[in-house]
């Protein structure tokens, strides 16, 4: 009787952990310095977002969609193999990120952004988990919304690339955002279509990392093959899927 308690308990952990976790390591990918880069640049565009009072209404889209990637980025630095490296206090930046997409008004939304600018110096406040569900960091409209500005700079990377960071970052964010995509099944109506949004999700963010290396590269060929491959994953979901 203990050993089947002990098993059953095992079994739970076990489920949960995986639940938890990344669907794909971190580490695997996206290099540590192009998501500490894209940490970076939403803690400029909420900046930028919370700078008037005024304009809160009509930026509280986007400041919830920055909060939203901001929570994937966190996770996947904690869960990444060199995220001890950057002393950012990852659990702490995630759980603000997270409190962005509440809503809560301008005041609320800028003493969040402060404890993410704090975060981002390493300096941690209050206690926070390490591990959280990818399934939880952002919703699916913002996730899409993101991704879709970020193709279109990857759009423009298939015309001309410098190899630059900034166009590095726009795969990057893809790929991260890819692996909270794999997680979430709530638009799911059947269990047995889980294997085929897996699929569909898992090829879109493989060919996202592997774009990464190719704009690094400069390599015009493997940049328009890597994009094909992610926008026609993107389009078989969206006949059978769509985020409302």
């Amino acid at each position: 009787m203990k050993s089947l308690i002990f098993s059953a308990c095992l079994l739970f952990a076990t489920t949960t952990m995986s639940f938890a976790q990344a669907p794909v390591s971190p580490t695997k990918v996206a290099p540590i310095e192009l998501i500490v880069a894209g940490m970076e640049d939403k803690v400029e565009t909420l900046e930028k977002l919370l700078a008037d009072p005024e304009k809160y209404d009509d930026n509280e889209e986007f400041i919830v969609r920055a909060g939203g990637v901001l929570a994937c980025f966190s996770q996947a630095l904690i869960e990444h193999e060199g995220g001890a490296q950057t002393k950012i206090a990852a659990p702490t930046l995630r759980d603000a990120g997270l409190a962005l997409q509440d809503y809560a008004g301008h005041e609320a939304c800028v003493e969040q952004l402060q404890t993410i600018k704090t975060a981002m110096k390493g300096e941690a406040s209050g206690e926070h988990e390490e591990m959280h569900p990818w399934d939880e960091l952002i919703g699916m409209y913002d996730m899409m919304e993101e991704m879709n500005d970020r193709n279109g700079g990857l759009s423009r990377s298939l015309l001309r690339t410098r190899g630059k960071a900034s166009e590095q970052l726009n795969a990057a964010t893809n790929a991260i955002l890819g692996l909270a995509m794999l997680a979430d099944h709530s638009y799911l109506e059947e269990d047995s279509q889980a294997e085929q949004w897996d699929k569909w999700a898992k090829d879109g963010q493989q060919a996202m990392t592997n774009m990464i290396g190719a704009i690094k590269e400069k390599d015009k060929a493997k940049i328009a093959e890597f994009y094909k491959i992610s926008n026609h994953s993107c389009d078989q979901c969206h006949e059978v899927f769509r985020a409302e």
